[in-house]
């Protein structure tokens, strides 16, 4: 676990505030700087008001600049008005100005979250798909979702800071205007505790490190249990799931109250400590400074002010502390995503097309953190317009490969050419827009068919949408009450396995690609599907080129050439017949029917 650093995270908050627009940010500001002088010219009319409510007439040392003011109004006879009219009119300002700084403060606070959320997200999709592939998608949703909202809450509580500082500081300029000795005494004390509360603000800080880790459990196992839900119930142990729920929780809840009960130590000192200081500052106040009452008891209506908003700054350190963790991650992001950013192509870029060979040559990959290579030797030719079929046993590196023919990967060595060009990071990413991909898990949004196939051609017509549903067999949409306006569910669950695969096969088909991948897409499906979408490929054949990845028999033998992988490397490569009777050296042949 990385060490939290008070300065080096609170370095990185204001990094991140300067990075925003300055306007929305000076405005927020300066409305707490005028609310605070507005409350602290406002405190400083009660000793020349309580002395005039006495019966006296306002004196011109105490009064300071209220007197010229009420001889400049003309009142000099009513300085009574004066003041309780200045009094209404500093406090009335000092109430709309912060209302206004509240919705201000908001508006920035939901700014800067959307503005790094966004910022995450667009680099996270970014970034190259070898390094994605081996990313905990619950800890980027935690990310996205929880700790950005931590960081709003840390950027309201560093804005509470701020006005809290303020308000304090106009505080204490009445009151050293008002007595200065008893001032300077305070705020020594304070001053005192502020350095007694440093081991509270690193524990805070440590705190705030372990509830986003503790966070990121419960994202996974929610996720987890959900993504499970139907094995659960068919194994029957839901209690299994519940008791795993429960624990993430009470971890993430333990951590939540130790924070609590570092804020709450913390709070109960500084209450105690100001009612020790208030009740002295009285005693010393009438017993030795022998202070006038009206004097004394605006300063101590000053100080039994200053003590909460003391205690509160000291709260609202420890949450924006508590937050800065957040922070830390998305930057942490950000940087890793950085090292691993896909290069941006141009706007209307055309697909690169494959108009004669796609080639492989010696090519090796391997996954970061792992001993043993995907990839080891790989050969490979590919004809435009022709089918190949790749089988093996699961872990063989099938998937691998079809990820490196789709330009999501590129070779540790060797190379990857597309019609004599090698493909490199930008025009892998060119090549991608010819590719189309049909999963074993298909992926469908809780949307119509109709929007489901534009997420491939979002400007495709109806006909265009019906010609490529007609391609993939999945004629059954014209059967369907609302035809291409049918709401599919979320991932498809309204259709059946096969009416789903041939729905994705349509999408994929859509956008008419130079190649198209099959990644086991008829492998849970039963037999008449299975058919279907043969027959679909089969049709497919001299249009485009075809990748089939896969075991099952009825939909390999039409296949142009078969590849046989294991343990990352080509074992047999041919026809059909080639690879059923052609010995690998330390091998011997195998038949291909009864692979599984």
């Amino acid at each position: 676990m990385i060490q939290p650093n008070i300065r080096a995270s609170a370095q990185a908050f204001f990094r991140l505030l300067r990075e925003q627009p300055r306007r929305p940010l000076l405005l927020v500001l300066a409305g707490m700087l005028l609310g605070s002088l507005s409350e602290g010219f406002g405190i400083t009319l009660l000793v020349p008001l309580l002395e005039y409510l006495q019966g006296a007439a306002v004196p011109q040392q105490h009064s300071g600049w209220v007197a010229p003011a009420a001889l400049a109004l003309g009142w000099a006879g009513q300085p009574g008005l004066v003041l309780l009219l200045l009094f209404v009119v500093l406090q009335g300002l000092r109430i709309g100005l912060q209302y206004h700084r509240e919705i201000m403060a908001s508006r920035l606070q939901f700014d800067l979250v959307d503005r790094l959320r966004e910022r995450c997200f667009s680099a996270v999709l970014q970034s190259e798909w070898r390094w994605l592939s081996q990313r905990d998608n619950a800890q980027c949703a935690n990310l996205l979702l929880t700790d950005m909202n931590r960081i709003g809450t840390g950027l309201n509580f560093f804005l509470q800071i701020c006005s809290a500082s303020a308000l304090l500081l106009a505080y204490t300029v009445a009151a050293l205007y008002l007595s200065w000795a008893m001032s300077l005494l305070v705020l020594a004390m304070g001053l005192l505790f502020a350095v007694s509360e440093n081991g509270l603000r690193r524990a805070a800080l440590a705190l705030g490190q372990r509830i986003g880790q503790t966070s990121q459990v419960l994202h996974h196992a929610v996720k987890e249990s959900l993504a499970g839900m139907k094995l659960a119930k068919i194994l029957g142990n839901e209690q299994r799931h519940i008791d795993l729920f429960q624990q993430s929780m009470q971890s993430f809840r333990q951590q939540q109250l130790g924070f609590q009960r570092s804020s709450g130590r913390s709070r109960l000192r500084m209450q105690l400590g100001s009612l020790l200081i208030l009740v002295a500052l009285l005693y010393a106040g009438l017993r030795f400074w022998q202070l006038p009452v009206a004097r004394l008891a605006t300063l101590i209506f000053i100080f039994s002010r200053l003590m909460p908003m003391a205690s509160q700054l000291q709260q609202h350190i420890h949450h924006w502390l508590h937050a800065l963790p957040a922070l830390d991650n998305a930057n942490r992001l950000l940087a890793e995503c950085r090292q691993a950013q896909e290069p941006v192509l141009p706007a209307g870029l055309a697909a690169l097309p494959l108009q004669h060979e796609m080639v492989l040559q010696q090519v090796d990959f391997a996954y970061p953190g792992r001993t043993q290579p995907a990839l080891k030797g790989i050969n490979l030719h590919l004809a435009a317009r022709t089918t190949t079929a790749i089988i093996g046993a699961s872990g063989a590196g099938k998937s691998t490969l079809a990820d490196m023919l789709m330009g999501l990967l590129s070779p540790d060595r060797g190379q990857l050419c597309i019609d004599g060009q090698i493909l490199d990071a930008a025009a892998r990413m060119h090549w991608r827009r010819s590719v189309a991909y049909v999963p074993q898990e298909t992926i469908l949004f809780n949307d119509s068919i109709r929007n489901n196939l534009h997420w491939a051609v979002p400007e495709a017509s109806e006909a265009q949408l019906w010609q490529a549903l007609e391609r993939a067999a999945a004629g059954f949409v014209r059967q369907l009450p609302q035809g291409l306006d049918t709401v599919v569910g979320e991932q498809g669950v309204r259709l059946s396995g096969g009416e789903r695969q041939r729905i994705a096969l349509a999408r994929a088909l859509l956008g008419r690609p130079s190649l198209l991948i099959l990644d086991e897409a008829t492998s849970a499906l039963d037999s008449d599907n299975e058919e279907r979408i043969r027959q679909a490929i089969v049709n497919l054949h001299g249009d485009l080129t075809v990748v089939a990845i896969g075991h099952r028999m009825a939909t390999l033998q039409h296949a142009d050439q078969v590849v046989l992988m294991e343990a990352g490397q080509i074992i047999r490569q041919g026809d059909w017949h080639a690879v059923q009777t052609t010995p690998h050296p330390n091998r011997p042949a195998v038949v291909l029917a009864n692979t599984a």
